[in-house]
């Protein structure tokens, strides 16, 4: 694990997962979520980074990344070449999950020359529209609404939230309904060895730096995004749930739709749904070892 002070002076934390030979890949978390959430995800499947070299970048106002108030997708880029720099990385793939989804749609955006391909796996979309919040869940609606109007309710909401499901967590021998939301499937949750990395997640994400950072990233996905879906260059694969209200599939097949290289994988399932594909959502970025690099970019 480590930080990287950037030239604004802001901090950026990361970690490092796999093969350091292997081809270079950026995980995007999940909102909340962390450099931590892959000692989770791969746990399981710790064979699905064989050949890969994975980075795993806090977010702006998670776990050891500073705060950008006022930031837009378009600005997290650059912080990821920075980190790409700092590692010697030339060339890279991106994966997004659920809220990590639109910062790979950034990066593929943005700097399309340094990038191989873009996954985004159960990823959130726009919803600054009411058109498209259409099959959201309620629950989330609401939030959605909060962290645009009232960011300190919201954070005070998210806090105590999250405090619930670490206890609900601690305290349950299965799947606690209380964790439900969660980028996990419930057999991970259930899993007595696995739910103290969960914790330990939840705790670097929301509890030690607060709730701002969450809030933010959700008032966010709220406002129109400042990148164009039919500019982006890049080859990306998506995969969806065919019945996930988190991040509405209806809203996911018309992202599909306005990305030119797009290949779109839906399954049967909710939002964690996709998770039980790993191995097959990372073959793309295996498949790019050895491929010479784009090196067009957005001006």
């Amino acid at each position: 694990m480590a930080g990287l002070w950037l030239p604004d002076g802001r901090q950026l934390g990361f970690a490092e997962y796999g093969d350091r030979g292997g081809v270079p890949c950026f995980y995007f978390h999940a909102t909340p979520g962390s450099r931590l959430d892959p000692a989770v995800l791969f746990a399981r499947s710790p064979v699905t980074l064989k050949g890969i070299r994975l980075v795993a970048v806090d977010r702006l106002g998670f776990g050891l990344s500073d705060r950008q108030p006022g930031r837009e997708f378009g600005d997290f880029p650059a912080d990821v070449a920075a980190v790409a720099d700092h590692l010697g990385i030339d060339r890279f793939a991106v994966v997004g999950l659920s809220g990590g989804g639109g910062y790979a749609l950034a990066c593929a955006y943005a700097i399309p020359g340094r990038l191989s391909v873009a996954v985004v796996v159960s990823g959130m979309t726009p919803v600054s529209q009411p058109e498209e919040r259409r099959g959201l869940a309620v629950g989330n609606r609401v939030v959605y609404r909060l962290a645009g109007s009232a960011p300190r309710l919201a954070q005070a909401i998210m806090a105590l939230l999250f405090r619930m499901t670490i206890l609900a967590l601690k305290r349950s021998e299965g799947s606690p309904r209380g964790a439900m939301g969660l980028p996990f499937a419930p057999e991970v949750l259930a899993d007595p060895r696995l739910r103290p990395l969960v914790i330990a997640g939840l705790n670097e994400a929301v509890i030690r730096p607060g709730a701002r950072g969450l809030v933010d990233e959700i008032a966010l996905y709220g406002r129109p995004w400042d990148i164009r879906l039919e500019g982006i260059e890049t080859a990306v694969c998506l995969w969806h749930g065919d019945s996930d209200v988190n991040a509405p599939t209806a809203r996911a097949r018309a992202v599909a739709a306005a990305i030119p290289r797009c290949r779109a994988v839906f399954v049967a399932g909710g939002h964690t749904a996709p998770l039980a594909c790993l191995d097959d959502i990372f073959e793309p970025v295996r498949a790019t070892m050895g491929r010479a690099p784009d090196r067009r970019a957005h001006r």
